[in-house]
């Protein structure tokens, strides 16, 4: 019997290798579609423990940042809808990304991730964002979603950043 406060997790109708998307049916859960949508939540997950060992403007700004890619995982996953993100979506983080760099020394060697362990969550969100990046491109998705995409691209920059701000200004693992 199905508890109304609580609805089931486990269907087991996963359990034949596919999902289903509202609106498209099943599908292999190794369709491109449903691989983007793992990887961008699997970077809203690194960057919300990212968030849990933040504080004040910093986890704002994360939490920002998760709730932009629930809404790039929306356009994904709803083709036949009209995307929800717009280009002023892109100049906010173009904005937090010229905010932060300028109160964070950005040094011209390469960075060797694990100075502070904040630093080091956010380095494994950027790269998990630049995999999506990557799935996203490989799958074709550029046309349909520019927007998406370009948010992407200046999320890992703006994640970069930020990581750097966590480590603080006398980095010991310069490249």
């Amino acid at each position: 019997m199905a508890d109304k406060k609580n609805p089931p997790v486990s269907t087991g109708s996963g359990d034949d290798g596919t999902t289903s998307l509202l609106g498209s049916g099943r599908m292999p859960k190794s369709d491109a579609r449903i691989v983007i949508l793992g990887d961008i939540d699997e970077a809203s997950s690194f960057i919300g423990l990212a968030r849990a060992e933040s504080e004040g403007e910093m986890a704002g700004l994360l939490v920002e940042l998760q709730r932009l890619l629930y809404r790039v995982m929306g356009d994904i996953a709803m083709p036949n809808e009209e995307n929800t993100l717009r280009s002023a979506d892109v100049e906010y983080l173009d904005a937090a990304l010229e905010e932060w760099r300028g109160r964070t020394e950005i040094l011209k060697e390469f960075v060797v991730p694990g100075e502070s362990r904040l630093g080091a969550l956010l380095d494994v969100s950027r790269s998990v964002v630049r995999r999506a990046e990557r799935s996203f491109v490989a799958a074709g998705y550029a046309i349909e979603h520019p927007v998406a995409l370009k948010a992407l691209n200046r999320l890992s920059d703006l994640l970069f950043i930020i990581a750097r701000n966590a480590d603080g200004r006398n980095p010991l693992s310069r490249g």
